[in-house]
This record gives structure tokens, C-alpha cells and sequence, in this order.
């Protein structure tokens, strides 16, 4: 039974006790006495409901705040550390005293073997561990410490020189201690650095005959994957993911024949290149997919090249076979035209996830009267297919139940398209990267009723700082929506829109502006004053690669009491070759414990990167 008194999850961005904690100033006298004659039970109570790095923040205030946030950030059930690399030291002033622990999420870059003890706790359900490369004694920690551990996620920073030794290490060492004190564990993820699949020479981690959903990236040849799978996973499997070097039909007959309680299926792969005909992908897979009458969700892609075996016959019969899908996921598909993925759109009636990637014969065709042909749908996903144009928006918009709308890499959307995706009542995800919009088109979403917490804009080169403001001092209620917002690889985007935003989009969480060569110090100034009123700032993910106007020593703009809460900060290779600069990114990390910044141009966040620390390439 789940503990009466479990605590709301919360995200933590912050280190306990941080850079966040030591700004706090005593409250004085008068106050910490009127603070000392309220009932424990309140206090812990009260800071139980804030956010993890404001409940540090009260408690440098005073003594008796102090014990209560103590006391409250030891009873938190969910922790997520994923937006910043704590030390071991960090770590374990977060967790100390947390005995009610059930999901972790830990990025472990800068943690080594012997963060097991403070990671590994009894209550443990859901452990997820981020860049880590722990080695074989680590692992035997979490067998012994959580025997209730329900999922396991890992990813390593192997590189494919090592990949198979640790593969084959992992099946018979690494794993093993885990299998053997976690008994219920059901939930296995292990993925690598690199995204090459290895050869035939490889073999499946033995798995415990628990496990229902199965993870393994990059995977192996798919014949002795197949094998495995036969061998291990027949009545327990409900979930399984791999990344190989050729799908084909042979692996999935192998999995359709062997594995009956299916519920997801995610195969992607990426040959050298073009595959032989038995070595590849075609229409009789497609057709034993038909099979897997309790599959839901169904992803098959092909990150490089295209499934040319494969055309609209095999996919009608995949959906004459699989009318159950739910959640369907495409790429590569270069001989499927809009009578294939229409197919598939009228055959399943409780289809909401709908994602097509370089389509590259799909049309607004297959998107026409789709709210009669799935109604549920509430994610819809074509990214790079050339013939989208804004007619496909225009015939979205009548999909009132639509969330997620990603239409990144079709530049034939423009204004007619947005205007009509303006008035989507729940819309929350907007990608339009590549887009042939301008700033009229930025005005009709900035007075429409969309309330987009993320928008994507990049490379809309027809757009500037005019459409910005447009944008977010509308009529609509996106400026008090919005969360996430790139707008990298725009050519006009100045400093303008920079001000703009500061002053108008306060809850903004994550901001790229990369290759935005218009941007200056003073805006960037203005973006750091942010929430200086309230005491805190939204602001945790900011992109600035390439900005090639910003000054020699920008980075003294990030010193306290500026762009306080940022957790991550993207600049490009140049920046950190720079000789002289004040401060150092060494200093300004020493200021700011809480802070990770990128120099290799990596994505927000850096997730799913393995490289070194900055500060030893210093």
C-alpha cells in the first residue's frame, strides 16, 4: 500500500543546499521568532509544496525553516536531476535522511562508484541513470540495497570500439547482481553513446524472465537478437525496443510467431547501406505484423536511406491486420503514398499518435477529413515530408482535440496554414522549423486561443523581431503559455525580440537563440534581470552558439544575482578557446555549482551526448 502521507512528485532542478540555498539571508530577529512559534507540522507542510530549490532557498532563512525543509525534502517520493551534473558531494546533501524515495533520475557525469551509497536506497521503484559509466561494483550495489526496484533505466558512454565487450560484460557480470536482488524488476533500458549498431558478433544481455518492457540501443545483427528473444522473452514480454543494423523480415516473423502479448513495438535501424532483398524489410513483414493482435503502438524507422521494398499494399495490410494501433511512428518509407497512410488513418478508430517522418510521396491528401477518420487523434507529427503544404493546417484545424503538432522541416507551410492552426483550442506543441511563414503569420498566432507552451521556430528566415513582439503582445494568451521557445537560425532576430521576451514571457523555461548573430550583451542583461521582483527566475536552458556579436566576456553577465536558476548555458567551441575572458568559465562555475555550460553546440540540454566536463578541457 503507498504511504498515506506520499508527497506531491516534483522535479528538482537543484541541488539541495546549492548556490541557490547560500544567497538565502537570515531573516532577523523579529522574524525568525515569529517564525520559531509556528507548529513544525505546519512549516514542513507548507515547504512540501514548494519546488525543491525554493524550499533550500527558505532554508537559510532561519533555523527552524531549516529543519523543516530538511525534514520535507526527506520525504519527497520523485527526484529528477537530469537538468544538471551534481557532484557526489551534491548528491548525497540532496538524499541524505530520504528513506521515502521511489523514482530517481539522476544525470551521472561527474559521479563515480561510490555514489551507490547514497543513490541506492530500499524504497527505490524507478531508477534512471543518465551519462553514467559506472563500473561492475556499482551495479552489485543496487542488486543488494534495492530489492524492490521496478525499473532500471541505464546509458553509458561507450563507444563502439568497447561496445561488445561491455554488451557481453554486462550479460554476464554487470547485470547479473541486479537480476539477482531485484525479483521484480520488469522495466530494462540500457542504451549507448553511439548510434551504430554492431554486427553478428554481438549477443543479447540475458535478462531476467520478469521483464516486460526491454530496451536495448544500439541492439545487434537481428538474427541472434531474434534467437534470444525466442529464447528469454515469450511470456513475459510486452514492450520491446531496438535499434539494429537491418530490420528484416525474418526478425519479424521471428517476433510476431514467438512473443503473443506484444503491446509495443519499436524497431529502428540504419544499414551501411542499401540491404539485399532477404536482408531487408518488405511487404510480407509488414503483413506478419497483422499478427500481433494486441499491439498498440507500432514504430518502425529507418534513420538513413528508405524501406524500398515496402509500399502502399504492405501498408494497407499492416492496417487490415492491426486495427487496435493506437500509437503508429513511420520513417523511411519513400514508396508509401497518401492511399497507404490513409489506409491506416481510417482503419484505426483509436488512433491518437500519428507520425510520419520524410514521407516523401505523402501529401495533404492523407490529412484530409482526418477528424472524421480519427477522432481521437490528438498528435499528429510530419516532419520533412516535401509535399505538406499549408492545406494539411488548413485541414487540421478542424481536429479540435489536437496537442501536438509538429510540422518541422515542411517548407511549404505558410501564413494561410497558421492562421488556421491559431484557433486549435488545446494545442500545446508547435513545430513549424523551416516554416516559409512571416511575421503575419506570427500575429495570427499571437491573437489566437492556442495555449502553446512550446513553439518552434527555427530556421523561419522570413521572420524578425517585428513578428516576436507580434507574437507575444497578441490579444491571445500564448505569452502566458509559453515555456519552451526556439528561435535559433533566424537572421533577424535582434536583440529586440530578446527584450521582448524577457518582458513578456516571465514563466519562460528553456530559450535557443543560437546562430542569432543580431543578439548583445544588453539584451541578454535584460533576460538575466528576469523574476529579480519575485525573488526567482524561470529561466533554465539557454542556447546562445554562434551568437558571434555577443561581447569577449559575455559570461559576466551570467556572475549572481543574474539569470539566477539557470541550469544549463549553450555557447559554441569559440567560446570556450577563448584566452583572457573574465570570467573563465572555471569561475563562473565555481559561482554556480548548479550550472552546466556546453561548448560543443549539443541540442538543449545535451541529452542523449556523452562528452567531458568543460572544465577539463580548460
Amino acid at each position: 500500500m503507498e504511504d498515506a502521507t506520499e508527497k506531491k512528485p516534483r522535479t528538482a532542478d537543484a541541488d539541495a543546499g546549492g548556490d541557490d540555498c547560500s544567497r538565502g539571508e537570515a531573516s532577523g530577529g523579529n522574524g525568525g521568532s515569529l517564525v520559531d512559534k509556528l507548529p513544525e507540522a505546519l512549516l514542513v507542510e507548507v515547504l512540501g509544496r514548494l519546488e525543491l530549490d525554493d524550499a533550500c532557498s527558505a532554508a537559510a532563512s532561519c533555523r527552524a525553516l531549516h529543519a523543516a525543509a530538511s525534514a520535507s525534502i526527506s520525504a519527497i517520493t520523485t527526484i529528477d536531476l537530469s537538468a544538471f551534473a551534481p557532484s557526489n558531494a551534491i548528491l548525497s546533501r540532496i538524499l541524505a535522511g530520504n528513506d521515502a524515495i521511489r523514482s530517481l533520475t539522476v544525470n551521472c557525469n561527474l559521479l563515480d562508484d561510490s555514489a551507490v551509497s547514497v543513490i541506492a536506497k530500499h524504497s527505490l521503484r524507478e531508477l534512471s541513470l543518465l551519462k553514467c559509466s559506472f563500473t561492475k561494483s556499482f551495479y552489485a550495489g543496487i542488486g543488494e540495497r534495492c530489492p524492490n526496484l521496478r525499473s532500471l533505466k541505464v546509458e553509458t558512454e561507450y563507444s563502439i570500439d568497447t561496445l561488445y565487450f561491455c554488451y557481453s560484460y554486462l550479460s554476464s557480470g554487470w547485470l547479473a547482481p541486479i537480476f539477482k536482488g531485484c525479483c521484480y524488476l520488469e522495466v530494462l533500458s540500457l542504451k549507448c553513446a553511439t548510434m551504430t549498431p554492431l554486427g553478428s558478433c554481438a549477443a543479447v544481455p540475458d535478462v531476467h524472465s520478469t521483464i516486460k518492457v526491454l530496451l536495448l540501443q544500439p541492439a545487434t545483427d537481428s538474427l541472434p537478437i531474434a534467437k534470444s528473444l525466442k529464447r528469454h522473452f515469450s511470456n513475459s514480454l510486452e514492450s520491446l525496443s531496438l535499434v539494429l543494423d537491418t530490420i528484416t523480415d525474418e526478425l519479424v516473423a521471428f517476433i510476431t510467431g514467438n512473443i503473443h502479448n506484444l503491446v509495443e513495438l519499436c524497431l529502428e535501424d540504419e544499414p551501411d547501406s542499401q540491404p539485399y532483398l532477404d536482408e531487408d524489410l518488405t511487404n510480407v513483414g509488414l503483413q506478419a505484423l497483422g499478427l500481433c493482435y494486441n499491439l498498440r503502438h507500432l514504430s518502425l524507422t529507418r534513420r538513413y536511406g528508405d524501406f524500398r521494398r515496402v509500399n502502399d499494399f504492405g501498408i494497407m495490410m499492416l492496417a487490415e491486420g492491426c486495427k487496435q494501433l493506437g500509437t503508429v511512428r513511420l520513417a523511411g518509407f519513400s514508396k508509401v503514398s497518401d492511399a497507404g497512410y490513409s489506409s491506416l488513418l481510417h482503419s484505426c478508430k483509436d488512433l491518437n499518435k500519428f507520425e510520419v517522418s520524410n514521407g516523401s510521396c505523402l501529401s495533404d491528401l492523407t490529412c484530409l477529413n482526418l477528424n472524421e477518420a480519427a477522432p481521437k487523434i490528438t498528435e499528429v507529427r510530419l516532419l520533412s515530408c516535401a509535399l505538406i503544404t499549408s492545406e494539411t493546417a488548413t485541414s487540421l484545424a478542424s481536429c479540435t482535440n489536437l496537442k501536438v503538432l509538429d510540422l518541422s522541416g515542411c517548407k511549404s507551410i505558410a501564413d494561410p496554414g497558421l492562421v488556421s492552426i491559431s484557433h486549435l483550442p488545446d494545442l500545446t506543441l508547435l513545430d513549424l522549423a523551416g516554416a516559409d511563414i512571416t511575421d503575419a503569420g506570427l500575429s495570427a498566432l499571437g491573437n489566437g486561443r492556442c495555449p502553446i507552451s512550446s513553439l518552434c521556430l527555427r530556421g523561419c528566415r522570413r521572420i524578425s523581431s517585428n513578428g516576436v513582439a507580434s507574437l507575444l503582445c497578441g490579444t491571445g494568451i500564448i505569452n502566458k503559455t509559453l515555456v519552451s521557445f526556439d528561435i535559433g537560425n533566424v537572421p533577424r532576430i535582434s536583440s529586440r525580440a530578446v527584450t521582448v521576451i524577457a518582458k513578456n514571457c516571465e514563466q519562460i523555461s528553456s530559450l535557443c537563440l543560437r546562430n542569432c548573430l543580431l543578439i548583445t550583451d544588453s539584451s541578454l542583461e535584460v533576460l538575466g534581470s528576469m523574476g529579480r521582483d519575485t525573488g526567482k527566475s524561470s529561466l533554465r536552458m539557454l542556447d546562445l552558439a554562434y551568437c558571434s556579436r555577443l561581447s569577449r566576456n559575455f559570461l559576466r553577465l551570467f556572475d549572481p544575482p543574474l539569470f539566477r536558476g539557470l541550469r544549463w548555458l549553450g555557447v559554441g567551441k569559440n567560446v570556450v578557446e577563448r584566452r583572457g575572458c573574465r570570467p573563465t568559465i572555471v569561475q563562473l562555475l565555481e559561482r554556480k555549482p548548479g550550472l552546466t555550460i556546453c561548448g560543443n553546440a549539443c541540442e538543449m540540454g545535451c541529452r542523449n551526448t556523452f562528452h567531458p566536463d568543460i572544465r577539463s578541457l580548460k
